[in-house]
């Protein structure tokens, strides 16, 4: 895509280079076809209040039990939800004083998880997806996205130090209740929650893993308004060149409008107040995009 002179003057923002590591996991169960999610607490350095998957950023000890991702992976989802994978399925410290303990020793101290290295086990990740935080963000995070299917819901042991509040629910009621206003759900969130809940056997979720393209979405605003656009791989608008540091650009309502005619993949919500009425466009991809990214529907049907 050629970026015009005035796009490159209204590009704003300060642009940071540099990200961390994470992984989060989507915990999902195949007989109710709920997923587990977590509400982030109020002083949250990153996304407070905000309905999220369990996760977090990998510790130098991660990588002495396997890949850092995956290890970082299950380490958090135990610290989080007390949901810990192991070799025989799963198990909780809800109602368990003793992993209790465990979780809260880990919580303090990652590498006390080696303690659990002959019981944890992290096959049953698929991937899913990697998200890349936009360049606009001060604290940017490359996260690995995993999903788990199982057949039951594992009671939850909440770090309350980190969450507010836990649910099981349906994917597709949990992106309505997002976009009627009940709670925030950041953009990655929706994306995943509705693709998932588009998938009619969760038995072969592994077949729709976006693992060829992570996506780093470049932001756009509005002029005028508190709408952002994040444009995804594929989209029009998304600058291919260097394209995990492109700035926030402002552009007006006429430019960021949604084109039925043109390749589209991106989120569109309003900042005020914090991700809201969360919309996903996707139609006219190119031949690699379709066959990088899982096609389903999405706003796009609203624009026939």
């Amino acid at each position: 895509m050629i970026i015009s002179f005035f796009q490159l003057r209204m590009c704003l923002g300060k642009v940071t280079s540099n990200w961390r590591s994470a992984a989060s996991v989507i915990l999902a169960c195949k007989t109710t076809r709920r997923v587990l999610m977590l509400r982030r607490g109020e002083t949250a350095k990153f996304m407070p209040n905000t309905m999220v998957f369990p996760g977090g950023v990998i510790d130098k000890s991660d990588s002495k039990m396997g890949d850092e991702f995956r290890i970082a992976a299950v380490r958090e989802l135990f610290e989080e939800s007390g949901v810990l994978l192991t070799k025989n399925g799963w198990q909780t410290s809800a109602n368990n004083s003793e992993m209790t303990k465990m979780k809260s020793d880990i919580v303090s101290d990652a590498s006390k998880f080696r303690n659990l290295s002959e019981t944890v086990c992290a096959d049953k990740l698929i991937d899913w997806t990697t998200f890349i935080t936009p360049a606009n963000y001060p604290r940017r995070f490359l996260t690995k996205f995993y999903l788990v299917l199982i057949d039951d819901e594992p009671a939850i042991d909440l770090c309350t130090s980190e969450m507010s509040d836990y649910s099981w629910i349906d994917p597709k009621d949990c992106v309505d209740e997002a976009y009627s206003g009940k709670y925030a759900l950041p953009p990655p969130q929706v994306y995943e929650l509705t693709r998932l809940s588009q998938i009619k056997d969760w038995e072969y979720c592994q077949k729709y893993g976006n693992v060829q393209k992570p996506i780093c979405p470049q932001p756009i605003k509005t002029i005028g308004e508190n709408m952002i656009t994040n444009c995804f791989p594929g989209d029009h608008m998304y600058i291919d060149e260097n394209c995990f540091q492109q700035p926030l650009r402002q552009l007006s309502a006429d430019r960021v409008t949604v084109s039925p005619t043109l390749p589209t993949h991106r989120v569109t919500y309003y900042s005020e107040p914090m991700y809201h009425r969360v919309r996903v466009y996707q139609h006219l991809l190119k031949p690699a995009d379709i066959a990088a990214f899982h096609q389903f529907e999405t706003h796009s049907k609203d624009l026939l």
